[in-house]
């Protein structure tokens, strides 16, 4: 019987090393009602507190007194956050266990986030704003310690959010004539434009140099009724010398864009 027992200990062992592996997401308070789930492409407010595992705590939110907004699965936090929050509800709270291949990995943060560190997130969904947009390239590793800037994206990022809802006879080329409407968002997700808002669809030609080289690539191909998020790096949109007040300098912009037609 001795080597039973020698086998549920190796079994309970590997259990171990794998849940140290994986993401552990735990429930800690239901949400009374929830009408919506989040889900990739939302805004999400949330308040936070992250602790290394001796219980240290390097980051939180309510000291800074103001919630952390961020669009879900947009590559702009680290992957154990775009994992762990999909699903929550408004007002529910969550635990997140993070291994360190999902937090900061083997270099760390700083002098904050040691190299190959395990983090835990408690986590609490206050709102979800407005339901727009995104998914990445090299993600910003946000929380990001120490109050530093995102990373601007070396390439245009390119997310399909809402298919057609029947078939693509026609697909949007250069020198198409189409309508869309649009929101644009910085990377703190604050809208600086909205067709939506004005209720005034926009109308370009594709290829002409009438809107953003950002845009010109990232509309090719759309179809009727899709809508389409593009993280357009600072190249792309308005480089150096931003756009008036409205744009700064070097700014990667965030546009969720729905084609209504093509003329």
């Amino acid at each position: 019987m001795m080597w039973r027992a020698y086998v549920c200990l190796a079994v309970l062992a590997w259990v171990a090393v794998c849940q140290q592996d994986q993401l552990q997401v735990q429930v800690i308070k239901n949400a009374p009602t929830c009408p919506a789930e989040a889900v990739v492409g939302d805004k999400v407010s949330v308040h936070y507190v992250g602790r290394l595992v001796d219980g240290t705590i390097f980051d939180q939110s309510r000291t800074r007194s103001s919630p952390f907004v961020f669009v879900l699965g947009a590559g702009r936090v680290i992957k154990g956050w775009d994992q762990g929050l999909v699903g929550m509800c408004v007002g529910e709270v969550r635990k997140l266990i993070i291994p360190p291949h999902l937090a900061y990995g083997s270099k760390g943060a700083g002098n904050v986030i040691p190299p190959n560190a395990t983090l835990t997130f408690t986590v609490e969904l206050i709102e979800l704003p407005d339901r727009t947009v995104r998914e990445g390239e090299e993600p910003e590793r946000r929380p990001q310690p120490g109050g530093k800037e995102p990373t601007a994206p070396t390439k245009l990022m390119v997310q399909t959010l809402v298919n057609p809802p029947s078939a693509c006879p026609r697909k949007a080329k250069t020198g198409d004539l189409v309508t869309v409407h649009y929101t644009g968002q910085f990377v703190n997700a604050t809208t600086f434009d909205s067709s939506q808002t004005r209720g005034d669809p926009f109308v370009f030609r594709l290829g002409e140099g009438a809107v953003i080289p950002g845009w010109e690539q990232g509309v090719q191909g759309m179809c009727v009724g899709e809508s389409r998020l593009l993280v357009v790096p600072p190249h792309l949109a308005y480089g150096k010398k931003g756009a008036g007040d409205v744009i700064p300098p070097d700014t990667t912009l965030i546009f969720t864009i729905q084609l209504l037609t093509i003329g």
